[in-house]
């Protein structure tokens, strides 16, 4: 009797398990639609990427240099980014109906000029004086290379660079609104007018 009784007992506790862990069949459901609704442009995930650098610039030259008593040339090789600060974007026009927009974004600009010191190469250095305690060719060295940075910043920020990184970035903010259906057009700012 004791054994007819546990086996009943067991057998209700698989019925019962049974019933409340294995999955039931779903009734059909009516299917209702998942509805999603863009706010527009915003300026927040622009200006979390700070800066879109859009150009890598490669610079060669070749530096003369004379005093501390010494001339010497050399072969100047470096690089630097162009871009544009994105926190700096605005939104200036916004047309929810038409899903459409024109975003402001201040003029690129030279980012990190940099010599690169294990291309650049020392072509020549020769001194000027007689006495060897009137030339200190490390100190022409670096008074050229600190006017090497400054050549590398000038040449990227040319006319040509600049107006070839706006296209890119312009390009880059376009095609970044088009994935959430938005046209977006691309203003620039203009500096000339500023501190006026």
């Amino acid at each position: 009797m004791r054994t007819a009784i546990c086996l009943l007992l067991i057998l209700g506790i698989a019925v019962v398990s049974a019933i409340f862990l294995l999955p039931r069949p779903l009734s059909p459901a009516i299917p209702v639609p998942t509805v999603v609704h863009s706010q527009g442009p915003t300026v927040e995930r622009l200006e979390r990427l700070s800066h879109l650098a859009t150009t890598r610039v490669y610079v060669v030259d070749v530096l003369v240099g004379q005093g501390e008593g010494c001339r010497g040339a050399w072969l100047i090789k470096g690089d630097a980014l162009v871009g544009v600060n994105l926190s700096q974007a605005r939104i200036v026009e916004m047309t929810e109906t038409t899903k459409q927009a024109t975003i402001l974004l201040p003029p690129p600009e030279v980012l990190q000029p940099r010599v690169d010191h294990e291309r650049t190469k020392t072509w020549e250095v020769r001194r000027m004086v007689w006495l060897p305690w009137n030339a200190d060719a490390d100190r022409l060295r670096d008074e050229v290379m600190r006017q090497a940075q400054q050549l590398v910043a000038h040449a990227a920020g040319s006319d040509e660079n600049l107006q070839q990184a706006k296209l890119s970035a312009a390009t880059i903010v376009t095609a970044f609104y088009e994935e959430v259906g938005w046209q977006v057009q691309v203003g620039w700012k203009d500096t000339s007018t500023a501190g006026k």
